[in-house]
């Protein structure tokens, strides 16, 4: 008797479940309800650009005239300086570019702040980097 029951309880919420589902697409939003169209991307590519490797000298000529400690591995320093150069070319705002450069560059042979990093990103922007 108690499988009867069971199975009638999972019977009826099953019914239940399925009759609350509905095949019917909602209907379409009015005019007035559709978001906004979204800002139009910048001009630049978002696609990370590299430095050559003569630019990669200079690149690396500069950062060490800053500070020795942000050359001790060359291709970290460079890897960085892709992500610094991505900033700049997806038009974030200088001060965020600054911050983010002294915090990608921050660490192991190299104590960098924000002046420090302002130097980076100009070291970057003069080498191969420009919006």
């Amino acid at each position: 008797m108690r499988t009867r029951t069971t199975t009638a309880l999972i019977a009826a919420g099953l019914l239940a479940a399925l009759t609350a589902c509905s095949t019917e697409p909602e209907p379409a939003a009015k005019a007035a309800d559709k978001p906004a169209a979204a800002e139009p991307a910048p001009a630049t590519s978002s696609a990370f650009l590299r430095p050559t490797p003569a630019q990669e000298k200079t690149l690396v000529t500069a950062l060490a005239a800053i500070d020795p400690g942000l050359t001790v591995k060359t291709e970290r320093a460079i890897s960085r300086s892709v992500g610094v150069c991505d900033d700049i070319r997806t038009g974030k705002d200088e001060a965020t570019v600054v911050k983010n450069a002294a915090y990608r560059y921050d660490g192991g042979d190299a104590t960098v702040d924000e002046a420090k990093g302002a130097e980076i990103v100009q070291a970057i922007k003069d080498s191969y980097c420009t919006a």
